[in-house]
């Protein structure tokens, strides 16, 4: 086995995983304690993972956001990974923790990713503490429409004859896009996971990852998106949503044709539009509505483990 070295807090960089693996996300939510691990082979960096103590002991990847966990070249050989997670937990528990938690990302990102990954984590003892449905769809060169329902694509239809047409907007247009998102969850009796001070800072620190998308009427926007460019091969939808009393249009379907055709030209490979689920209770409603734009399921799991 080739010989590694473990760099803690030394930053040498490298372009593994997505958004969420890099040290400039690590920062951005980095509130006490916290480590960021490379496994390095002369100088070139073949794995990273980046822990956060959330309180005394507890210590998660990542401390916000969807997923983190380990990123790591692709023809990495298992062994090597195994010696790399066994390396940080050690450091770890050096510093006294209590617990450790790993948020996958998606299974669809990558299957031999996820599945090398969670059968590290199994053997080292992690349990599964959470189990999510996360839809996404593989960008194919033919349009969106062509994989929707038959009742979304007269929706799509509709809201062209309605003028209700979906576009890309500027980094300028965050604080419209992010009234029109409030107000949708609003609607349904929900809050916005990030208040709008914390997404402008996110636009900073990530000029060329944050890309918004709306449906202009009069006084703002039908519907709107937030999503994130994690890579160079995947697009998140972040939030998405109609403006309340615009729901007969479904102008969101317009949203999600113009995000796929923004893939398209971008070269991006997944669009991923978020969990479904919340862990063991399923939102049919939401499985359906995803479904119905052509998009499919595969797993997003949290793992932990626990020291006496």
């Amino acid at each position: 086995m080739t010989d590694f070295r473990l760099i803690e807090n030394g930053f040498v960089g490298s372009n593994l995983g997505t958004l969420f693996h890099t040290p400039v996300f690590f920062h951005l939510h980095l509130k006490g304690r916290g480590s960021y691990f490379e496994w390095v082979s002369g100088t070139r960096v073949v794995a990273s993972v980046h822990f956060t103590e959330l309180e005394e002991g507890i210590w998660r990847s990542p401390a916000r956001g969807t997923f983190a966990g380990y990123a790591f070249e692709v023809d990495l050989d298992i062994e090597s990974l195994f010696t790399f997670h066994a390396a940080v937990c050690s450091q770890l528990k050096l510093k006294g923790a209590k617990s450790i938690e790993v948020l996958l990302p998606p299974m669809a990102h990558d299957n031999r990713a996820f599945t090398n990954q969670l059968y590290m984590l199994r053997s080292d003892g992690f349990k599964m503490v959470q189990c999510n449905l996360n839809h996404s769809i593989p960008v194919a060169k033919k349009s969106l429409e062509e994989e929707m329902s038959y009742g979304n694509q007269k929706r799509l239809r509709k809201c062209g004859r309605e003028g209700l047409i979906a576009e890309r907007l500027q980094i300028s247009a965050l604080a419209d896009v992010y009234e029109t998102l409030v107000a949708n969850r609003r609607s349904k009796g929900h809050l916005m996971s990030m208040t709008l001070a914390q997404l402008e800072q996110m636009t900073k620190v990530f000029p060329e990852s944050i890309v918004l998308f709306g449906t202009p009427i009069n006084e703002g926007y039908a519907a709107a998106a937030l999503c994130l460019r994690l890579s160079a091969t995947v697009l998140y939808v972040f939030y998405w949503g109609d403006y309340p009393g615009y729901n007969l249009y479904s102008p969101v379907v317009g949203i999600a044709d113009v995000i796929y055709s923004y893939c398209i030209a971008e070269g991006i490979k997944i669009l991923d539009v978020g969990t479904s689920t919340s862990d063991v209770e399923p939102n049919h409603g939401l499985i359906r509505f995803k479904r119905g734009l052509g998009f499919t399921e595969s797993l997003k799991i949290h793992m932990k483990k626990t020291y006496d």
